[in-house]
């Protein structure tokens, strides 16, 4: 039986994720291999369950190129990529980024194949990196690939991510060390500042200032010397990758407003997309949180609400006031509303659908201007698309009935 073929171009996604430990670890890249390296990011679906193997094309990861020693060149790059480690901290159980991480060098391929005659490099990611790239609920940051695609510098890009990482707030301080740490230099710039400014910093603000996340720096000094960089950017980025959704930003402005500090609301949006509570019972953490101010028990309003709405001990009580007098005839009726058949809340599912529609609708409008796809590839894209977001809409339509 002949070997199925899987296709080159048509799973590229408009939305490349990875988890923030891998954003923050120590490697460098070259150009070429930093195009590959997306390529293959850009191949990974938010439904994907196992890492899939890539068909890449040396025109995809070299378009502006027309030197005879290409194909030589992307024949030395599979090597290298072959033998490229990441040092990566190990996450905790749940997948979450730990105080005081263990540090390991994992392979980044498992497998790499240069097919000379096709022109294409069938890879696959190595099978540690799983958690860092599938199934990703919480501690991921995304980027647009339209975005990416215009950074050429391998260091820009680094810097890109970890921009995007910090892009709810608006800046990042990094110190100078875990920066080189970072990009992959181990000697370089170490006593010379000045050249690390002139051909990393200088650079990567240039092409950021043509994407969606242009910055300025500040740089901190430690005596007389620069210890820490400062990075400054608009909050949210000058693109936001997501449509807020109103309610979402209605409890959210609601807990700003009490004082709760806008770092820890993504406790509480990943607490929402996981199903752990509803919307509601943020509300019901407000008024009996008040109702606690005003009795005198509790003094510090904002931090009540954020340990309520972090440990869930105010949730049993929330749970039995859905179930009152009048609605226990209509138990079975209410839990049926409230969680589907795996046990995940209702408004949890809505929300993950919402952000594959958003998603798949962003890889549409991808599909249908990219330079990647060509007059064979684009339709059968399209459908692909189309498709799956009639499906999307489907499920939406059944939970929300």
């Amino acid at each position: 039986m002949a070997k199925k073929l899987l296709p080159t171009v048509a799973t590229n996604n408009p939305l490349v994720v990875q988890h923030n430990a891998l954003v923050n670890a120590g490697f460098t890249m070259s150009a070429l291999e930093m195009r590959f390296f997306l390529a293959m990011l850009s191949r990974i679906s938010r439904e994907d369950t196992s890492l899939p193997v890539c068909r890449i094309t040396v025109k995809e990861i070299c378009p502006d190129s027309s030197s005879a020693t290409v194909y030589a060149d992307v024949r030395e790059m599979v090597t290298r990529m072959l033998s490229r480690i990441l040092l990566l901290e190990i996450l905790g159980p749940n997948g979450e980024r730990v105080k005081q991480p263990d540090i390991q060098g994992f392979p980044l391929m498992g497998k790499a194949l240069y097919l000379k005659k096709e022109g294409i490099v069938e890879a696959v990611f190595n099978d540690h990196l799983r958690p860092y790239l599938l199934e990703l609920t919480s501690n991921f940051t995304k980027a647009q690939l339209s975005q990416l695609l215009k950074i050429k510098r391998p260091t820009s890009h680094r810097i890109y991510w970890l921009l995007r990482e910090y892009v709810a707030f608006g800046k990042r301080t990094v110190g100078v060390d875990e920066l080189r740490h970072i990009l992959g230099f181990t000697d370089e710039y170490v006593d010379r500042f000045d050249h690390f400014k002139a051909r990393v910093l200088e650079p990567a603000q240039k092409e950021l200032a043509q994407t969606d996340l242009p910055f300025t720096y500040e740089l901190l000094k430690e005596g007389r010397a620069v210890d820490s960089i400062r990075f400054l950017f608009a909050p949210g980025g000058v693109q936001p990758l997501e449509l807020p959704v109103a309610e979402v930003e209605q409890w959210a402005q609601a807990l700003l407003d009490l004082g709760v500090a806008a770092k820890s609301l993504e406790t509480v949006r990943e607490k929402l997309a996981t199903g752990k509570y509803e919307e509601g019972y943020i509300h019901y953490v407000l008024a009996t949180v008040r109702a606690q101010v005003q009795g005198g028990k509790v003094k510090k309003e904002a931090g009540a609400i954020y340990k309520a709405l972090t440990d869930d001990y105010l949730l049993p009580a929330y749970l039995k006031t859905k179930l009152t007098p009048a609605a226990k005839s209509a138990k079975s009726k209410q839990t049926t509303l409230l969680f589907t058949k795996t046990g995940v809340s209702v408004e949890g599912e809505r929300r993950r659908l919402l952000s594959g529609l958003e998603d798949a609708r962003g890889t549409l409008a991808f599909v249908k201007t990219s330079a990647v796809y060509d007059e064979q590839t684009r339709p059968e894209a399209i459908a692909s698309t189309q498709a799956m977001i009639t499906d999307l809409e489907q499920q939406l339509a059944q939970i929300g009935s």
